[in-house]
């Protein structure tokens, strides 16, 4: 058994997909995945399973088909603990350190690396900033107080095909999925 990360990606925003976390943790029990834990409505789980990663994305996502009403495709990205663990470790010097001045995403990617991935990434001069890691692109754009915050390019992203590859997360999100899995190291 290994243990994944799942980040769900289309659930549970704007009102659409509404998918309760008691819920998706019980569809997935009920598919044979073990220890299921969820953490927020953003569609964040850790289970145990024998799967590899792709087939695992694939079944979580038939799962979901099956089990509840969605109004559009959710993606599922699924990240094995130890690559996770890598993602949050690599994160920039800088990267979380001035919530004052700017907000932090990662970029989970799938079916592409971040290099390739990179090649879409627009980033504005003087306003966003955005690096490189194992399976993941760090993302920085202006604080929402800074008055610079509409002219961030992250947005871009959703006009382009690499959004089919991509979920983000807040790097608190990151850093406290992070901290869950050091905690359940035993598993």
């Amino acid at each position: 058994m290994k243990t994944y990360v799942l980040l769900l990606r289309g659930i549970n925003v704007g009102g659409k997909n509404k998918i309760g976390m008691a819920a998706l943790k019980a569809r997935l029990e009920e598919a044979g995945f073990a220890n299921v834990v969820t953490h927020s409505l953003a569609g964040n789980v850790i289970l145990d399973t024998t799967l590899a990663a792709g087939a695992l994305a694939e079944k979580v996502e038939a799962v979901l088909r099956a089990a509840f009403t969605l109004d559009a495709l959710v993606m599922v990205v699924a990240i094995e603990r130890a690559a996770f663990g890598k993602i949050a470790a690599a994160a920039p010097k800088e990267f979380g350190t001035d919530d004052e001045a700017y907000r932090y995403y990662v970029l989970f990617l799938k079916d592409i690396t971040a290099n390739a991935a990179m090649k879409d990434v627009e980033v504005r001069p003087e306003i966003d900033a955005a690096w490189t890691g194992p399976g993941a692109i760090y993302f920085r754009l202006p604080s929402l107080k800074s008055g610079l915050a509409t002219k961030s390019w992250l947005n871009r992203i959703i006009q382009k095909p690499l959004y089919q590859k991509v979920t983000m997360r807040n790097w608190k999100t990151t850093r406290k999925i992070a901290e869950i899995l050091e905690n359940n190291s035993a598993r």
